[in-house]
C-alpha cells in the first residue's frame, strides 16, 4: 500500500491546517498515513527514524495527539516536510533526509526547500524573477552604509516566517543601525537581509496557492497594523481574482517551480513584483474556505498527482 508520512512541528493537539485536510483526505483515498514530529529525527545505525503516530481514521482540529511510535522513514512511499523545526539542526536534517532521498519521493523537492525557502535564489536572478533589490551580509555596518542611497527598506532574516523579525527601517530611522546589529547578532554570524521596499504592498499582497505547477486559488490579505502582510501579524483577508496578466505570470511561474522540484507552494504576489515563495507549509488553504470559497484539499492531491503504484 502507497503511504506517506507528515513531517511537522510538534503541537499540543491536533490543528486544522495543511497536514489534516491533506491527511484526511489521503486516508479516504486509500493511502497509509503518518504523522511524525520533524525534530524527532535520527539515525539508528543505517536507518533514519523519527517518532510519530499513524492515522487510523480522521483528525479533527483539537484531537489530543496519540501516542508517538517510531518509524524507519524509508519505509514510506512518499514524505511531505511541512516543517523547518529548530533552525540551528537544519543542515543535519536536510543530510539526513538527502540519504533516503533516492528511495522516498520528497514534497517539495530537498533542492526546493534548501533553495527557494530563502530569498537568495530569487535575488540572484533579476532576468527571471521580477524581485526587489535584495542585500544580505552577516556585516551590519555594510548593510547600513547600502541604505544610505536613500528610501524605504525591509530588513529581515533570509528565512523568517510568521512576519516576525521584520522590519520597516530607512536611513533617517535612528533606530535602523540597532536593528541592523540585532538581526546580525552580537558575534555578527547571523545573515540579515536588506531588501528596497515596494511602493503600493501596502494596498495588499496576493496569497496565490499552485499545485503541480498551476494556481487553484488566492487570497488578498492587507496589513492592519503595521507593514507586515501576514495574518499572524494582524492582517486582514479577502477573496479576490487574479487579472488576465497575473494569470499567465502565474502559470509560467508554476511551470518554473515544478521543474524545480516544487509540487505545493504559496505565492505571494504584488504584481508584477514576487515577494517570496513559501515551500514548506503554505497557509492559504483553511483561509480560502473560511473566506467563502471552496475546500481546495482534493484538487492539490489531483493537481500533484498522488496514485497507487
Amino acid at each position: 500500500m502507497d503511504s506517506i508520512a507528515f513531517l511537522i512541528a510538534d503541537t499540543e493537539s491536533i490543528e486544522d491546517g495543511n497536514y489534516l485536510r491533506l491527511g484526511n483526505e489521503l486516508l479516504q483515498r486509500g493511502f497509509g498515513v503518518a504523522v511524525c514530529l520533524i525534530d524527532s529525527i535520527s539515525m539508528h545505525d543505517s536507518n533514519i527514524r523519527v517518532k510519530g503516530f499513524t492515522l487510523n481514521r480522521a483528525m479533527n482540529d483539537g484531537d489530543s495527539i496519540p501516542a508517538l511510535e517510531s518509524f524507519d522513514l524509508s519505509i514510506f512511499s512518499h514524505l511531505w516536510l511541512l516543517s523547518l523545526g529548530f533552525r540551528r539542526t537544519f543542515l543535519d536534517k536536510m543530510q539526513l533526509l538527502y540519504s533516503i532521498s533516492d528511495r522516498v519521493h520528497i514534497i517539495n523537492s530537498l533542492d526546493t526547500i534548501t533553495h527557494l525557502n530563502s530569498k537568495y535564489f530569487l535575488a540572484t536572478r533579476p532576468g527571471q524573477f521580477k524581485y526587489p533589490a535584495t542585500y544580505a551580509s552577516t556585516d551590519p555596518e555594510e548593510l547600513y552604509q547600502i541604505m544610505q542611497q536613500g528610501g524605504m527598506w525591509i530588513a529581515k532574516p533570509p528565512a523568517g516566517s510568521l512576519g516576525r523579525e521584520v522590519f520597516l527601517i530607512s536611513h533617517e530611522d535612528a533606530n535602523a543601525r540597532v536593528i541592523l546589529e540585532t538581526l546580525c547578532g552580537p558575534d555578527k554570524d547571523q545573515f540579515t537581509l536588506l531588501q528596497a521596499y515596494i511602493q503600493g504592498v501596502e494596498k495588499g499582497e496576493k496569497r496565490v496557492l499552485l499545485a503541480g505547477g498551476k494556481p487553484i486559488g488566492q487570497y488578498r490579505r492587507i496589513a492592519k497594523n503595521d507593514h507586515r502582510n501576514n495574518l499572524h501579524q494582524g492582517a486582514s483577508s479577502e477573496m479576490c481574482e487574479l487579472t488576465a496578466q497575473e494569470t499567465r505570470y502565474c502559470i509560467a511561474l508554476g511551470a518554473f517551480l515544478k521543474d524545480f522540484g516544487a509540487e505545493f507552494v504559496g505565492l505571494d504576489l504584488v504584481y508584477p513584483w514576487i515577494i517570496e515563495f513559501n515551500v514548506i507549509n503554505p497557509g492559504g488553504l483553511v483561509t480560502i474556505e473560511e473566506l467563502g470559497g471552496q475546500d481546495l484539499t482534493a484538487m492539490i492531491i489531483d493537481e500533484i498527482g498522488f496514485t497507487h503504484s
